[in-house]
């Protein structure tokens, strides 16, 4: 076998590691989301021997308390279905001067040796042909009683205005498992060369939401990933504001609603992040988070915001021109955060609103 498809890690000494974090008082922990992480990473590591180091890193924090951080440890040995690997904690101490590679931090142990050409991470990228996104668009059939989230949008917003962004995003329909739930939606990810990276297939119900019954599945998961609506960079004009959510549905209602920006999706919480938005470096970015249930330990905002937030200060600091709107935090009741609701949800009220006037002037 070649030297180049072997790989070699070597046993971490988490305690060291731990003592460093604490001595140097790193917070690499700031907010809910990345504290429960952080115990996952430490129990899927060492076990029950990784609590003393969990506690050390996390004590950093000045409203540390050990009862919350050791129920917390405690579910994080329970969830071994949510393992976290060791990679998220070489992530977040790197840009603090830990290297956790170095000597320093190598404990007693055979390495492990990993032959990178059965790495399922290793997996060349599959070329996905024009053909099989043109297979799946309208190609002039009616968009009526296709998909329930559509038949939604053809209700509240003019039909034109649909069919322009139903073409413009390459909304595709794939029939699956049809019948009763309609074709499931396929939002195309294309960058902002024309490539097609992947496609994400998503099920909704006549209320606009997501059927929880049927997960959202990638069709390649073996490719990269970008932005939803990246595509549409390269003609915009380059004042064009970018505005960027969590789901490929609130930019697909948003780019009708507020025509003012260039409405992407990055998929998930955890996207957010400068390997997405790397294409949209010198523009003007502004993130739209949801609204969560679960609240920042420091902010006291959701974690989603907090999250974004902490990215968009990252970037800044490297000359990025980014904000995080925070006017749907400030303002949802608690009703509206437990329904974890976003800007589209806010605008589809709006609409649905306006939509029943005219129904009653009628």
């Amino acid at each position: 076998m070649k030297p180049s498809c072997r790989k070699t890690f070597h046993p971490v000494d988490l305690d060291r590691i731990a003592r460093d974090v604490a001595n140097r008082r790193i917070d690499i922990a700031p907010t809910r989301l990345t504290w429960e992480l952080l115990a996952r990473c430490c129990a899927t590591m060492a076990g029950e021997k990784g609590r003393d180091a969990f506690h050390l890193m996390a004590a950093v924090w000045p409203d540390y308390s050990r009862h919350d951080s050791e129920l917390c440890y405690n579910r994080a040995l329970r969830q071994t279905d949510k393992a976290v690997s060791p990679g998220y904690l070489a992530r977040i101490l790197k840009p603090h001067g830990i290297d956790m590679g170095h000597r320093r931090y190598r404990a007693s142990g055979k390495p492990i040796i990993i032959n990178k050409r059965n790495n399922k991470t290793n997996r060349t990228m599959k070329k996905i042909e024009l053909n099989k996104l043109v297979e799946t668009l309208p190609n002039g059939r009616p968009l009526l009683g296709r998909n329930p989230l559509i038949d939604l949008l053809l209700r509240l917003f003019p039909q034109t205005t649909v069919l322009k962004a139903v073409i413009n995003y390459f909304i595709g329909f794939k029939a699956y498992q049809s019948g009763a739930m309609g074709d499931a939606l396929v939002f195309w990810q294309i960058d902002e060369n024309k490539n097609i990276l992947n496609a994400k297939r998503i099920y909704y119900k006549a209320d606009g939401h997501r059927n929880k019954t049927m997960p959202p599945m990638l069709l390649y998961p073996g490719n990269p990933q970008c932005l939803f609506g990246l595509h549409n960079l390269k003609n915009a004009d380059p004042d064009m504001p970018v505005a960027v959510v969590e789901s490929e549905k609130s930019a697909l209602i948003m780019s009708m609603v507020m025509p003012q920006y260039l409405w992407m999706a990055c998929g998930s919480l955890s996207n957010f992040n400068e390997t997405f938005l790397k294409p949209l470096q010198g523009r003007n970015i502004i993130g739209f988070p949801d609204v969560d249930t679960k609240r920042d330990k420091g902010s006291g905002r959701s974690v989603s915001c907090a999250q974004w937030e902490q990215t968009a200060t990252r970037l800044r600091a490297q000359g990025w021109n980014i904000t995080i709107n925070k006017e749907l935090e400030d303002k949802v009741n608690s009703a509206q955060r437990m329904g974890k609701i976003d800007v589209a949800d806010i605008a589809l009220e709006k609409a649905m609103e306006q939509h029943l006037k005219r129904l009653k002037r009628k």
